[in-house]
C-alpha cells in the first residue's frame, strides 16, 4: 500500500514537473513581450515595467498582416495537397497489389530516418534549375508529399473491413469512387489529425522558406521576423511579441478542435 501511495505521489510529481516544463517557457515569452526593449535584460522573468510598443512595433511598423496572410495561404493549400495525395497513396499502398509495392513502400518509410537538412541542398538545386527560387512553388510542390502522412493514413485503410470495397463493388462502383465516398468518410479522425500535423509543420516552417524565398513580400511570418532588426540594433522585445502574435492562430485551431486532435492520435497508437 505505502509503495503504490509513493509510487502515486512520484507520477504526479513528475507530471508537475513536466507542467512546468513547457509551460515556463511560454509565460517567459508572454512577460517578455510587455517588456519595454531598453529593459529588457534587467528583469528576469517579471517586467519592471509594461508597455505596448513591442506588438505596436509589430502590427503597425511592419506588413504583419500581409505576411500572417502568406502563411495561412501556404498552410491551408499544403495541407490540402498533402491530405489529398497521401491519402490516395496510403489507399494504394493498402489495397491495391501491383509488383514492388512492399518494396516501394519501405523506401518511402525509409526517407523518416534521413534529416531534412541532409536534402536541403539537392532540394534547393533542383528549385534553382527548374526556375522556383523565390516562388511559392518551391515551398508548396515538393511538400504535397509526407512519407509520415502515409503510413499514418495507410494504418487506418488495412484497418478498415475489406467487406465495404466488395459489397460497393458488386453495385458497381468505381475504385475511385469506393475511395472518395466510402472509405474516405471513415477516416475524418484521422485525416483531420494528419492534417492539424501538416498543417502545424508549414506554419512553424523556417529553413526551407529562409533558403528559397528572397522577396520580403512573399516571407511568411516565421522569418518575417529578421525584418524587426536593423543594421545597428535587434529588436528583440517585438520578436517576442510576434511569436506570441504569430502563436495565437494556431493554439486557437488547436483549442478549437483539439478532441478529434486526440481522438485520431489515440486510435492510431493502437493500430496494429
Amino acid at each position: 500500500m505505502i509503495i503504490k501511495q509513493s509510487m502515486s505521489v512520484l507520477k504526479y510529481a513528475i507530471l508537475i514537473v513536466l507542467v512546468f516544463a513547457v509551460f515556463i517557457p511560454l509565460i517567459y515569452v508572454i512577460l517578455k513581450s510587455f517588456t519595454p526593449n531598453a529593459i529588457l535584460g534587467k528583469s528576469l522573468f517579471i517586467p519592471e515595467r509594461v508597455t505596448w510598443d513591442n506588438y505596436d512595433a509589430v502590427l503597425f511598423h511592419t506588413p504583419f498582416f500581409k505576411y500572417l496572410g502568406n502563411t495561412i495561404f501556404l498552410a491551408v493549400t499544403i495541407t490540402l495537397g498533402s491530405l489529398l495525395f497521401d491519402s490516395m497513396a496510403a489507399f494504394g499502398f493498402s489495397r491495391i497489389v501491383f509488383p514492388g509495392r512492399e518494396i516501394l513502400f519501405l523506401s518511402i518509410i525509409a526517407m523518416l530516418i534521413v534529416p531534412g537538412e541532409v536534402l536541403l541542398l539537392p532540394r534547393y538545386m533542383l528549385m534553382r534549375d527548374l526556375g522556383w527560387i523565390d516562388d511559392y512553388k518551391a515551398l508548396i510542390i515538393p511538400s504535397l508529399s509526407s512519407a509520415y502522412a502515409i503510413f499514418f493514413l495507410r494504418q487506418f485503410f488495412l484497418g478498415l473491413p475489406k467487406e465495404l470495397e466488395e459489397s460497393a463493388f458488386m453495385d458497381g462502383c468505381s475504385r475511385i469512387r469506393v475511395f472518395a465516398q466510402i472509405l474516405v468518410p471513415l477516416l475524418k479522425a484521422p485525416l483531420l489529425t494528419m492534417g492539424l500535423m501538416i498543417f502545424f509543420g508549414v506554419w512553424d516552417e523556417f529553413l526551407w522558406p529562409l533558403t528559397v524565398i528572397s522577396s520580403p513580400s512573399k516571407y511568411v511570418l516565421q522569418i518575417a521576423v529578421s525584418l524587426l532588426d536593423t543594421e545597428f540594433s535587434t529588436n528583440v522585445g517585438a520578436k517576442f511579441s510576434n511569436v506570441v502574435l504569430s502563436s495565437l492562430p494556431i493554439v486557437g485551431l488547436f483549442l478549437i478542435i483539439q478532441r478529434h486532435y486526440i481522438t485520431g492520435i489515440t486510435a492510431g497508437a493502437i493500430k496494429e
